[in-house]
């Protein structure tokens, strides 16, 4: 999703049952060199964890914590939804604080997720699936 020099991250597209075999995010993962060799990733809720370094996380909902002192997740009901369209489902979000002023809304649904990054343009330039 985003390729730059320092700020690697990742996403697993899967189809499910409700999108007639097409693909949809069903995990993200950050990692790079500004995570200090950390990673953190996230998955659906039926078939995904939220982790860092590969260990889960965050298992009761609400909670909040670090990942080895490079990040920091908070998993909420807290945030606009990202699409509209599931707007009568409770939400289960999980913002993710990262070096950098990089920040990430992961908004978890049952068999897939929906993501929003935010991040500064980078000097030497970034590129990834959304643009740059």
């Amino acid at each position: 999703l985003v390729k730059e020099k320092t700020v690697w991250i990742q996403a697993r597209f899967l189809a499910t049952p409700y999108t007639n075999g097409l693909a949809t995010t069903h995990q993200i993962s950050v990692g790079g060199p500004f995570m200090n060799g950390h990673s953190v990733a996230v998955g659906p809720l039926e078939t995904g964890q939220i982790t860092c370094d590969g260990q889960p996380i965050l298992q009761e909902f609400p909670s909040k914590g670090p990942c080895a002192e490079v990040a920091y997740l908070d998993y909420n009901s807290e945030g606009k939804f990202l699409d509209n369209a599931q707007g009568s489902l409770e939400k289960r979000i999980v913002h993710i604080e990262l070096p950098e002023r990089v920040h990430i809304q992961v908004m978890r649904w049952a068999n897939h997720i929906n993501l929003k990054i935010t991040m500064h343009p980078r000097l030497e330039g970034q590129d990834g699936y959304c643009g740059n």
